[in-house]
């Protein structure tokens, strides 16, 4: 009875810290010493009463009462040190409890994607190939394997990504199906360095706009504040009550390498970055949540608006900037595509899932500061098997940095913007990098640090690997041909202007790469062809055909020819590549003028250029321009060799574009329809052919597409019929709706030739030229 006594009240003079322990909790230093204090004292309790042969009784020990008392004070010291321990515990340990329990969540999830992808694979008779057979010439038609068995729930892991398939069997073409998943969190990571009220203010508003179930967490990543943002104000109410957890760097290391660092704590199933000086607007983290749930290697990039600081809210209705394309010096110009694709990134708002993350490998360590890691996540996207695009409705209001009070940079500048675009150029663009030279920052940084200036690459390559490979930078290119191909950046010719009467050239009074103003001089010079400053070719998408070209770029530059500007002397201006610019739709016609409209540029008796009707420069002995030095330029030559080098690759993105292309009249799609272009058959040599508006113009890339119906000529946009209008003018056309009379009927003529029904003075006949997609 004495031993089990002693047993029975040495545990329950341990039972607070045996119970903290069960329930979860971990117990204080104090109240397990208490317990040993307790557990001490009771023992020489025990002894002091032990029976002895000199002491007469039955005495078994002290007196129960005693020990209630003493257990019940113990009791009490332990709770209240226990609750006190709990409540100075910091905030990142309750934050690391969740993220376990996140991470075992997780890991279930992943087992159940590995058990998926098992019995996928023991179902399929044709099992998944680590490495892709050689790709061979394009067939008319070819019929894709079928694809493994899609579960009809989805779960929080997509099919195709690496947690399910396994290493060694990433698809960069794995069909939509299999790229479809179900987020449920979002984490929001805000890269701050010493934007206190800012920093608060973007917590807060993250927060308030983002329901509690779908807001994971809010990652602050502290780069280098002094004093840290958590002693001022983010401190320990603010993480409690906002979700916030901080990541923090001692010392200044810049956007990207805080960005990283947040991304990599993140747990939430996507990641969002935001700038730590943005209010995200209602119901932004729909289309995220949405977009991303239907391919998990999706990017999307918000709709970037205006921030009034003074009261946090947005400035007018939105409609912001996001879409942007990239040049061969690794900048990044506003505008792209017509659609919700977007082939580059301007900067810090985006979100991913966090599998693509992982897969993708985040942002380059080598980076510091800021610049350069747009460039390289925005071509990483696209060549590794995933894609960008634009959240149609979710806005988010960022603070520009105006020059207005309070909108200055606060933190330390670190980094080095040049070093950072040529790690991302060298990295993805693969051997059109041989481009940077044209630049002489680059070619200048080159020279003077070696071919090795750049460091080690060798993260990029084992993304490359992991992801099998990735696709040629040349594939990027193609894929967004609306800007590299249909609006000149990829030139099949550059070629000098040269100006007849005083044998100058024109050239380019501004650098290579982006104008510092946005608008630089041209004047006439002696022609130099080892000066690339003289080179421009054609740029800007013509805006009815929506093909290459309307105007003319100076070659390695973000400058279009936009007229003249007095003193002798040209202008140009920023392209602008839809062709919306009516400034900048300057072109050399076959007579040598170099007009737009009715205006033309032409020598003004000094030595320089002028402009004015073309009309007046008859009387100053005409206006004539010839293309000289005409050659094929690195980008182009290595642009059809990739071509020639992966046919079927080219030939598989080709069809997808050819279907999705909007500038493809559906008509011409239509099984059995066979689309023409109508090139005036006077001569037996006229390129002159019929646009969308029934009017006669000289180049090919203007030609309006038509179909024969019946004895009628259709335009394939709208469907309505060419009409000779009745006149005796064969240069005169119309398009009507469609009806019986003569003056909309042809009939075949002599080979492929078809003339009008009516009878006039002239035949009025064309040459049938058939279209096929590029």
């Amino acid at each position: 009875m004495v031993v089990a006594d002693a047993l029975l009240r040495f545990v329950l003079l341990c039972s607070v810290p045996t119970a903290a322990a069960v329930l979860g909790f971990v117990p204080d230093a104090l109240s397990i010493i208490l317990s040993g204090v307790a557990v001490l004292f009771e023992i020489a309790m025990l002894a002091s009463h032990a029976p002895s042969p000199k002491r007469k009784g039955n005495a078994a020990g002290p007196p129960l009462r005693f020990f209630l008392v003493r257990l019940a004070a113990l009791c009490l010291v332990q709770v209240w040190s226990l609750l006190l321990h709990e409540s100075m515990k910091p905030d990142t340990a309750a934050e690391s409890i969740g993220r376990d329990r996140h991470t075992a969540q997780m890991r279930g999830a992943l087992a159940s994607a590995s058990a998926l992808h098992a019995s996928v694979q023991s179902e399929s008779e044709m099992p998944r190939a680590v490495e892709r057979a050689p790709e061979r010439p394009a067939a008319p038609e070819q019929t894709a394997p079928a694809p493994p068995t899609v579960p009809r729930e989805l779960s929080r892991v997509a099919p195709a990504s690496l947690a399910a398939v396994g290493e060694g069997n990433f698809d960069v073409d794995a069909p939509p199906e299999l790229l479809r998943w179900k987020p449920e969190t979002i984490s929001v990571v805000l890269p701050c360095a010493e934007e206190r009220d800012l920093a608060f203010k973007t917590v807060k508003s993250v927060y308030e706009t983002t329901p509690a179930d779908i807001l994971h967490e809010i990652v602050v990543v502290d780069d280098g504040s002094n004093p840290p943002l958590s002693a001022t104000h983010l401190d320990e109410k603010v993480q409690k009550q906002y979700k916030v957890l901080i990541k923090r760097h001692e010392n200044t290391v810049g956007l990207i390498g805080a960005k990283k660092t947040g991304g990599d704590a993140a747990t939430g199933d996507i990641i969002v970055f935001f700038d730590c000086h943005v209010g995200p607007q209602k119901r932004w983290y729909e289309d995220f949540m949405q977009l991303i749930g239907e391919n998990y290697r999706r990017m999307v990039i918000p709709q970037i608006t205006a921030l009034d600081i003074d009261t946090w809210t947005q400035i007018g209705e939105g409609g912001g900037m996001s879409k942007c394309y990239v040049t061969w010096d690794g900048d990044f110009k506003w505008g792209g595509t017509d659609d919700m694709y977007m082939g580059m990134l301007s900067g810090g708002l985006a979100g991913m899932s966090r599998q693509w993350w992982d897969e993708s490998g985040g942002f380059d360590n080598k980076m510091l500061g800021w610049g350069g890691e747009n460039i390289d996540q925005g071509v990483r996207m696209w060549v590794c098997g995933g894609e960008i695009v634009a959240a149609p409705n979710s806005q988010v209001a960022h603070m520009w940095r105006t020059g207005a009070k309070g909108t200055g940079a606060r933190y330390r500048h670190v980094g080095d913007t040049i070093f950072n675009r040529a790690r991302a150029v060298s990295a993805w663009f693969q051997e059109f990098s041989v481009k940077l030279d044209d630049y002489p920052m680059f070619y200048q940084r080159k020279t003077s640090g070696g071919a090795e200036w750049i460091g080690d690459m060798s993260t990029f390559q084992k993304v490359r690997d992991r992801l099998n490979g990735c696709r040629p930078f040349a594939w990027y290119l193609k894929r967004f041909k609306v800007v590299y191909e249909d609006a000149g950046l990829v030139p099949q010719q550059i070629f000098m202007i040269k100006e007849e009467q005083s044998g100058k050239c024109m050239l380019f009074m501004g650098h290579a790469g982006t104008s510092g103003s946005g608008s630089e001089g041209v004047m006439l010079s002696a022609c130099d062809e080892n000066n690339p400053r003289f080179f421009w070719h054609l740029g800007n998408r013509n805006r009815r055909t929506h093909k290459c070209c309307s105007g003319l770029r100076a070659w390695n530059t973000d400058q279009c020819l936009q007229g003249g500007q007095g003193g002798g002397r040209g202008v140009t201006g920023i392209c602008e590549l839809s062709g919306s610019n009516f400034m900048q739709g300057w072109s050399i016609g076959q007579d040598g003028q170099l007009s737009r409209g009715g205006q033309c540029l032409g020598p003004d008796g000094k030595g320089g250029i002028e402009e004015g009707p073309c009309m007046s420069f008859r009387n100053k002995g005409g206006s004539r321009f010839t293309k000289i030095g005409s050659k094929e330029p690195i980008e182009r030559q290595l642009y059809v060799k990739a071509q020639q080098e992966h046919p079927a690759m080219f030939a598989r993105l080709n069809a997808q574009m050819g279907a999705d292309d909007p500038s493809i009249p559906h008509k011409c799609r239509e099984s059995g329809v066979s689309c023409v272009t109508l090139t005036l058959a006077d001569d037996g040599t006229s390129q002159r052919c019929l646009d969308g508006d029934a009017g006669v113009v000289q180049t090919k890339e203007d030609c309006a597409l038509f179909y024969l119906d019946d004895a009628h000529f259709k335009l394939a946009e709208s469907g309505k019929c060419l009409d000779t209008w009745s006149d005796q003018d064969p240069l005169t056309w119309g398009l009507y709706d469609c009806h019986s009379g003569d003056n909309q009927k042809f009939s075949r003529g002599e080979g492929s030739k078809f003339c009008t029904l009516v009878e006039i003075d002239k035949p009025q006949c064309f040459e049938l030229h058939e279209w096929t997609p590029r």
